[in-house]
């Protein structure tokens, strides 16, 4: 039987934070479907860092202006969605941004610690038009994609902090185009050409990388023996019946749904990754800390717990 070979993949055009790179040959098919998943993964899924709140003295709200400065509140916020940093440090970090001077506001006007690094500092943030003393504080954290303000945890704000879309995602445009290639006397092979251009903060041949190790975790979990998710109600009925209490013990050889892992159960990745991070390892743990502690954990707002509640509800479990 032919073996399916690897393609080889070539870097053809590497332009500042431009590249493009072009793979083949490709079984016949597969050209869409790894160029339509490296590019969902690429756009959606790799890290980054934003401003997700900031904080401007004697401004409450965004729905607001400024004496002395030329943008209102809502236009600072898009300019604020612009900035590009890299972080060294889990994060969060608060950095301060303060200017008395007429003049353009810029990325050179924020003082960072020495683990934030901004990749543009000529960014455009606002204009100030008469003497006053502009004084800003920004939240620079780490996340994934795209999160709107009203899905940033807003639980360690300050008083006074406006949470701001966050583009946390390095990539600013990706796509990919299929054509035929010959191998041998067949012409149905497929030749990929991956375009990729990042923000700065990352280059293209380890954003590549980067979603490509994503790829694998998420493929890995076939080639590892597959366990069951759910269970109808009367299989968990019986299972909690037969061990009598929550050591997991179970000679019988039913699957008790209290030990299978917060990753087993597909939540979202954002809630999956705050239970991990919180070191909260199984449906067991969830139950045992409870619905009031976990909502106290970072990363788990009102959100997360409706989607754990559901999901344990669908597996018979009680969560209170």
């Amino acid at each position: 039987m032919e073996a399916i070979n690897l393609p080889d993949i070539k870097l053809v055009k590497e332009e500042g934070n431009i590249a493009m790179f072009v793979m083949e040959p490709f079984y016949p098919g597969y050209g869409t479907t790894v160029g339509n998943a490296l590019r969902r993964v690429l756009l959606t899924s790799l890290p980054g860092a934003a401003v997700s709140a900031f904080k401007l003295a004697g401004i409450d709200h965004e729905f607001t202006t400024i004496d002395g400065v030329k943008e209102d509140i809502v236009e600072i916020m898009l300019s604020l969605k612009g900035l590009r940093f890299i972080l060294h440090e889990e994060g969060p970090v608060m950095v301060t941004l303060k200017k008395t001077k007429v003049g353009e506001v810029t990325g050179k006007d924020i003082v960072m610690p020495s683990s934030v690094e901004l990749v543009n500092p000529d960014h455009h943030i606002a204009t100030i038009t008469s003497d006053i003393n502009l004084d800003m504080e920004l939240r620079i954290e780490r996340g994934r994609g795209y999160v709107p303000s009203e899905a940033i945890d807003d639980r360690e704000f300050a008083i006074g902090m406006v949470a701001v879309d966050a583009i946390f995602s390095p990539i600013k445009r990706c796509s990919f185009a299929v054509e035929n290639t010959r191998v041998g006397e067949r012409v149905d092979y497929d030749k990929v050409t991956l375009d990729i251009e990042t923000d700065g903060t990352i280059t293209c041949k380890d954003a590549l990388k980067i979603a490509a190790d994503i790829l694998l975790e998420q493929f890995n979990i076939f080639r590892i023996e597959i366990k069951l998710p759910t269970l109808p109600t009367e299989a968990v009925e019986e299972t909690a019946e037969i061990t009598g209490d929550e050591t997991g013990d179970n000679e019988s050889g039913k699957v008790n749904p209290m030990d299978f892992s917060v990753e087993e159960i597909n939540l979202s990745v954002r809630t999956t990754n705050a239970l991990v991070q919180n070191n909260v390892k199984t449906i067991r743990d969830i139950v045992n800390i409870g619905r009031e502690s976990l909502f106290e954990m970072k990363g788990l707002g009102e959100r997360a717990l409706t989607e754990i509640a559901d999901k344990l509800d669908e597996l018979g479990v009680e969560f209170i």
